[in-house]
């Protein structure tokens, strides 16, 4: 879902004819034809089930029938996109259900490239749409039969691919949010399906904004600390990750000890914060000296900081449902790690007034 062209460099654009749309009265034809030089990375023949379609500021997966036609002397050639199997919600059949909700007299468009996690993107607009004026603003012309590719040479090239870009950015926001929790617990979510290249890339890019949240707070304490509001504190993880259960722990003036954890997110408040069961287990030892620090962006993208200081309902109630989920399975496993994504904003905890935080 990261969008980072493949090393091919190539996008692909044609007017779709009416037998690619499947609305020739002459034609049956069952496919959409491609390029040679587009999609090379692909192999001869290739069934994907997780094809980025974007149209209308929306992004879906889709599968995907690809194959080549072998020559007599075994090389290949014309590379296109079938129907697939009856019932199947393939790019092509995704395409043609489209142009039939619109008249005959509409042109549509399809642009298609690769990412680098291999992932294959198509992206489909019509001559009565907003997006067709603006893809012939970035210099791209549209407006005879057109069936061209677009290289880094390019004028419109970069351009193309800020926009698109942008658009995925947009209009893919929740597939990177969830993402964020797949990397941290390493469990795919019901009904998604990730590639390696996306959650490799988002652990990442967390493991960076861990960093970057837990620096934030770090200088908070350091401000806390300079007002006389706190006796002293320490950075558990600051020169390296120490495999502690907490992230910090600072002293009251009245000489208490409290520890924390940061959970930093790039989104709002509501993203799902990631517990493993060393971080609960240790919440639940010390249910009166332990506090979450949640490190998010509001809508202006600044970030702040709001503080859960009683931890005690949740964890509690967490640590009775999995010790009678751990007895009722020790005759035949044993628990060796739990992580748990859990709501900030559910009815056991309790956060204070956001504070924005500065670098």
């Amino acid at each position: 879902m990261f969008f980072k062209l493949h090393d091919e460099n190539r996008i692909g654009y044609k007017e779709l004819t009416d037998a690619d749309l499947g609305r020739s009265t002459t034609s049956h034809q069952t496919h959409i034809g491609l390029f040679d030089d587009v999609l090379t990375f692909l192999p001869n023949n290739a069934s994907i089930d997780d094809s980025m379609m974007i149209y209308d500021n929306n992004i879906d997966y889709l599968s995907l029938n690809f194959d080549r036609i072998e020559n007599p002397d075994h090389s290949f050639r014309s590379p296109k996109i079938r129907c697939g199997n009856r019932n199947e919600i393939s790019v092509v059949t995704y395409i043609r259900d489209k142009s039939k909700s619109m008249e005959n007299s509409v042109k549509w468009y399809l642009f298609w490239f690769g990412l680098e996690s291999g992932q294959t993107v198509f992206f489909l607009f019509n001559d009565k749409s907003q997006t067709f004026n603006e893809i012939s603003a970035l210099g791209i012309n549209l407006v005879a039969r057109v069936k061209n590719r677009l290289t880094p040479a390019d004028n419109a090239y970069s351009t193309l691919l800020n926009y698109l870009e942008n658009l995925v950015n947009k209009t893919g926001a929740k597939v990177v949010q969830d993402l964020e929790v797949v990397a941290q617990t390493d469990k795919q979510l019901p009904n998604k399906k990730y590639r390696d290249y996306d959650v490799n890339k988002a652990k990442e890019i967390f493991a960076k904004i861990g960093k970057e949240g837990e620096f934030l707070v770090n200088q908070y304490f350091a401000t806390q600390k300079q007002r006389g509001l706190i006796s002293n504190y320490k950075w558990v993880n600051e020169k390296e990750e120490s495999g502690l259960p907490y992230d910090f722990f600072f002293e009251t003036l009245q000489g208490e000890i409290i520890y924390l954890d940061v959970k930093t997110t790039n989104y709002q408040f509501s993203q799902k914060m990631v517990f493993s069961s060393q971080e609960i287990g240790f919440a639940m030892s010390e249910l009166n000296k332990y506090c979450i620090y949640r490190v998010y962006k509001d809508e202006n993208g600044k970030h702040c900081l709001k503080i859960c200081s009683n931890t005690r309902d949740l964890f509690t109630v967490i640590q009775n449902k999995t010790t009678i989920y751990e007895n009722d399975l020790v005759e035949f496993a044993i628990i060796e790690s739990i992580k748990m994504a859990i709501n900030p904003t559910q009815a056991l905890l309790d956060f204070s007034q956001p504070i924005v935080l500065t670098a």
